[in-house]
């Protein structure tokens, strides 16, 4: 029964007392108008337990109603309203009970309904935000960068697993912990936190510090840089703490190194020629000098002109392959062996120098090539001057030529100190060399292989290096045959 139904009968009851004593009254007033007569004592006393009965039953109906009319209505709202802060509170509650199939009932169960919609939110919510913590948790932890969140009480939130390799601490040594308490046994983290306390932030005009970490190898230096976290409150916005970020720059080092290395190689190769044609030019000057030294002078001054025109050419073939510009190329069909010939007879001078053995094995057989005539002998030269820089004294030297598929395969075989296969992709690369090696690279600009590499691959081609140390190395090419 609904309450509304209740209060109405509960008044409609009361209004039929009040109405019976009425009429009971108002029938008893009109008899006695119109003349009653033989009126006894047992008919007062009737009428008087009547109006009496009425009055009390009225009395008992109305205080009934004054009592219990607002507790059937307060009570159920009273439950409703202490089972809304049981579901509010901290607590596995999550729904009003519905006691009664009245006003207040539907009303708990509109808010059950309520409650409900606003769970599914919440645990539609928590899922992107578990989903949201997921993908942020695997970004940081696959970057190739040491992370490390201080909050406002330098105290350490995150460290992803660079950083604690970094660091040389577990996980467990570093979250939760003070950064300062760390740092007491650690030094790495006692340096870093310098630039935090002297206020080198990221941004600023301060250059960011670089750290070394040994224990990296080949990747040692980090660079560090400190970015604050805004926070804001009520009133303004405050330092919610710190990001520090480690950023291998161990290629930038490198490329430092190598473009120092590369200075101070061009330097030495474009001073020796000139010095020898500075030296050249005043003995030809000089009147004692005769004609058959003259000669010889000349002589060594086009040798020493046509080293600096290849090494500037080297460099400017560089320069427009930076540039994009591409490598022009005049393709056809061409003769490996004409080729070979024309290499072999160009290095010469210096085989004979070193006293080295060359043979050269190319079959009869032979198809002919499609390419660039000029690029293909470059490399072969190239390759070859290589060959003979690292090999011993009298030491043999190969050139083999086979076809190799659809391919023609050339190969260069030295007895040189070998390369280790750490180095193998390395060398190719522009101005790189092999640790160790140095004192052999002499003459070299450490541009040919990069540029022997680039020139293969335009005419569809490829080059690599097949090599042990202490064994020597045999370095490769292809070409496409030509039809």
């Amino acid at each position: 029964m609904s309450l509304k139904l209740k209060i109405r009968l509960s008044v409609f009851l009361l209004l039929l007392l009040l109405l019976g004593l009425g009429g009971y009254a108002f029938f008893t007033i009109s008899y006695l108008e119109h003349g009653a007569h033989g009126i006894e004592q047992a008919d007062f006393n009737a009428a008087r337990l009547a109006v009496l009965a009425f009055l009390a039953a009225g009395t008992v109906v109305g205080i009934t109603m004054m009592v219990r009319l607002p507790r059937m209505v307060v009570r159920p709202l009273h439950r409703l309203a202490v089972d809304m802060e049981r579901v509010a509170g901290p607590g596995p509650a999550t729904r009003v009970a519905v006691g009664r199939h009245d006003e207040v009932g539907s009303v708990a169960a509109a808010v059950n309904r309520v409650l409900s919609q606003a769970q599914d939110q919440r645990r539609a919510t928590l899922a992107e935000l578990f989903t949201e913590r997921n993908r942020m948790d695997s970004l940081v932890r696959s970057l190739d960068e040491g992370l490390l969140l201080l909050d406002e009480q330098n105290t350490i939130v995150l460290a992803n697993p660079v950083a604690c390799d970094l660091l040389g601490l577990a996980p467990t040594d570093l979250l939760g912990k003070s950064a300062d308490a760390v740092a007491a046994t650690n030094g790495l983290l006692r340096e870093m936190l310098v630039p935090l306390a002297e206020a080198n932030l990221a941004g600023d005009a301060v250059p960011d510090p670089v750290f070394t970490f040994p224990h990296k190898g080949e990747a040692p230096h980090y660079q560090l840089s400190i970015s604050p976290i805004s926070a804001f409150d009520r009133t303004n916005a405050k330092t919610g703490g710190h990001i520090f970020c480690l950023r291998n720059v161990s290629d930038f080092k490198k490329l430092d190194e190598v473009k120092s290395g590369f200075l101070a190689t061009i330097s030495h190769e474009l001073k020796t020629p000139l010095a020898s044609i500075k030296l050249s030019l005043m003995l030809l000057q000089h009147e004692r000098t005769d004609a058959a030294e003259r000669q010889r002078l000349a002589t060594g001054i086009g040798e020493e002109t046509q080293r600096l025109l290849n090494m500037v050419g080297q460099l400017i073939d560089v320069a427009r392959l930076d540039a994009g510009a591409g490598i022009k190329l005049n393709a056809q069909p061409m003769k490996l062996a004409e080729v070979i010939c024309f290499a072999t007879q160009t290095v010469r001078p210096q085989l004979n120098d070193k006293q080295l053995q060359l043979d050269v094995h190319v079959s009869d057989a032979l198809p002919d090539v499609h390419g660039d005539v000029e690029k293909t002998t470059w490399v072969l030269i190239n390759l070859l001057s290589n060959a003979i820089r690292y090999s011993p004294v009298a030491a043999p030297l190969t050139i083999r030529v086979v076809q190799w598929g659809e391919m023609v395969r050339v190969s260069v075989e030295d007895r040189g100190p070998g390369i280790p296969a750490a180095y193998h992709k390395r060398i190719f690369e522009r101005f790189a060399g092999v640790p160790g090696q140095t004192a052999q690279k002499a003459g070299s600009s450490g541009l040919g292989l990069s540029i022997s590499r680039e020139f293969i691959g335009a005419q569809g081609g490829q080059l690599w290096v097949e090599s042990q140390p202490e064994i020597g190395s045999r370095f490769l090419f292809t070409l496409p045959i030509a039809g």
